[in-house]
């Protein structure tokens, strides 16, 4: 695969025809790149500010890609050439998806160990009450129960 931030060597279009879509799909590819780096050093899957450019650079991209279709034909050559563009963006978006669905992951047994944490230190040190507010400890049994004191 090539680099997106390097030229391609014999591009096949028209350079101002494609100029705009070109640069379009190198920030695409710049950002996901980007957001893949930070999401393989352990940053945590909410990075909602790449997600909003990604969103918005792809939506821009297949408009400019659904207008160059209304414009006229297009070359075999220049088809090949986008599809091949295209094909990039979609590998590195395949990519930065399974690295997202990692980092969500670990985000979530995170929040499970955190959770588990807390509630292992909240009922061994916090002591429990029953209904009329006595601690349940000073219960003659015991045992917690959810009936009144002088029920139990």
């Amino acid at each position: 695969m090539p680099d997106a931030k390097a030229p391609v060597e014999a591009r096949p279009l028209d350079a101002g025809r494609f100029a705009e879509l070109d640069q379009l799909i190198d920030q695409l590819i710049s950002v996901i790149d980007d957001e893949n780096a930070l999401l393989a050093t352990g940053m945590p899957a909410s990075l909602a500010v790449t997600t909003g450019t990604k969103s918005n650079l792809a939506g821009i991209i297949e408009e400019r890609l659904r207008a160059l279709g209304a414009a006229g034909p297009i070359s075999p050559d220049e088809r090949a050439y986008l599809d091949e563009r295209v094909g990039l963006v979609q590998s590195k978006a395949r990519d930065n998806l399974s690295r997202l669905a990692g980092a969500i992951g670990a985000s979530r047994r995170r929040i499970a160990a955190v959770v588990a944490a807390v509630r292992e230190t909240g009922t061994a040190a916090a002591p429990a009450y029953g209904r009329t507010g006595n601690r349940i400890a000073d219960m003659p049994s015991g045992r917690s129960s959810l009936l009144p004191d002088r029920l139990a």
